[in-house]
């Protein structure tokens, strides 16, 4: 708006200046016209024939002494043989011999004249005036008038801005309210201090907000109770797999044993889409411990040693800083831990995983594999649940936990592709709690 504003008046400014300068040519052409009709009044009451010196000079005092008569004009009165009667003097003779009947420009000595001549029975009258003195009163009056109008158009601008942003304020702080809010916020917005004219608006939009809320609380219902009715059948199915492996023979027993690894991995990804429920419902129970990053990494990695030997993938952990841990160390750890073992997974027998803690103003787990990369097209997509690779096959829930668990741990979860492989950097605050 103040910018409008401030255009308006550039806008403005050509055609006020254009209208001052025009109004006071007129002014000035005026004057010069009166000036001649004074002298010709004058000159009337003479008998030109008869007129002396004395009579010429008598004209010329009173024109001085008349206060209407503009210094700066020159005149000049001579008969229609061309004789001189009455001169200001010396001064722009020239031009005033070569005016023309009427207004016009004459050139004398790279001086420019604004002329007018008026003529009579027995004689004419010729009044000029320099255009440069013209300019001077120009921009005096430019200058007596716009410097004003500048300052005054100045002290608008700033009063409408500071008017705008008290206006304005209210809004302000609703924008706050909005840009402090995490995206898992889905509470109302308080009405108390909400201005009057979009009130309304709040309240359809805190009406949208309980809709999404009451969708995303179904969704998170509908996984949890899947999830943990599927447990039941599951953990049964897998005792009787058991049984019938003791009593079958050695091939019908091989079809079991894959059967029972095919029913561990789907238990494993229940007991996943139950932990994915309570992160995304705020229901995790998880109390902040003092610890260090090497304790945190040695508790991750524990659980994965065997898969990384029956892989013969080593694993090369380096922890540069002793500082001491204020965290949910069961979350941290299982985060970690997904990260490390979807680098063992991916890589190939004889391959190498380092894992690097570092402080950056923030604890950083930097965890490196040798397996090709990601595809750069599914990077941003990696931590959506089971993304697919058609090279490697899924990706599984384990990043979307860890992806979660950074969230709501205000850590930080990076992927980037290095030659040969990628690096995930999952980092935490020094100090930090559950977020419920």
């Amino acid at each position: 708006m103040l910018l409008t504003v401030g255009i308006l008046w550039l806008g403005i400014a050509p055609w006020l200046y254009f209208t001052i300068k025009t109004n006071v040519n007129q002014v000035l052409d005026d004057r010069l016209a009166a000036s001649a009709n004074m002298l010709a009044t004058l000159m009337q009451e003479y008998d030109l024939n008869n007129i002396e010196q004395s009579s010429t000079s008598t004209v010329l005092e009173k024109l001085t002494q008349n206060a209407t008569f503009p210094e700066t004009i020159a005149c000049r009165v001579t008969r229609l043989d061309g004789s001189v009667l009455v001169s200001s003097g010396d001064s722009g003779q020239d031009v005033l011999v070569s005016a023309n009947e009427g207004y016009s420009f004459v050139t004398d000595a790279n001086t420019v004249w604004r002329v007018f001549q008026l003529s009579r029975d027995n004689f004419t009258v010729t009044t000029a005036e320099k255009t440069d003195k013209r300019k001077q009163l120009l921009n005096l009056i430019l200058i007596g008038v716009v410097v004003p109008l500048i300052f005054a158009v100045f002290m608008m601008l700033v009063t409408t801005f500071f008017v705008i942003k008290q206006v304005f304020k209210p809004l302000t702080r609703l924008q706050n309210q909005f840009a402090a809010r995490s995206g898992s916020t889905l509470s109302p917005i308080e009405l108390q201090q909400v201005p009057m004219e979009v009130k309304e608006v709040v309240t359809e939009f805190n009406s949208l907000l309980s809709r999404v809320q009451r969708v995303i609380d179904n969704e998170r219902r509908f996984t949890a109770d899947a999830a943990h009715e599927l447990r039941t059948p599951l953990a049964g199915i897998s005792t009787q797999l058991q049984v019938a492996m003791l009593k079958s023979d050695r091939s019908v027993g091989d079809s079991l044993r894959k059967a029972e690894v095919a029913l561990k991995q789907l238990s494993q990804m229940l007991d996943q889409l139950l932990m994915l429920a309570r992160l995304d419902s705020n229901q995790m129970a998880s109390v902040s411990s003092s610890t260090d990053a090497a304790t945190i990494t040695e508790s991750a990695l524990s659980p994965l040693k065997a898969i990384a030997e029956a892989k013969q993938v080593e694993v090369i952990t380096t922890v540069s800083t002793q500082t001491q841990l204020h965290l949910p160390v069961e979350l941290v750890s299982l985060a970690l831990r997904n990260v490390i073992k979807n680098a063992i997974q991916f890589s190939a027998p004889g391959q190498r995983v380092t894992i690097s803690v570092v402080e950056k103003g923030m604890i950083t787990w930097e965890v490196e594999d040798r397996a090709g990369g990601v595809p750069d097209e599914l990077l941003p997509s990696i931590t959506q649940r089971f993304v697919h690779d058609k090279r490697k096959g899924n990706f599984g829930l384990g990043l979307s936990i860890t992806h979660s668990i950074a969230t709501v741990l205000d850590g930080e979860l990076s992927f980037e592709n290095i030659p040969g492989g990628l690096r995930v950097r999952l980092s935490f605050p020094c100090f930090c709690n559950f977020k419920s």
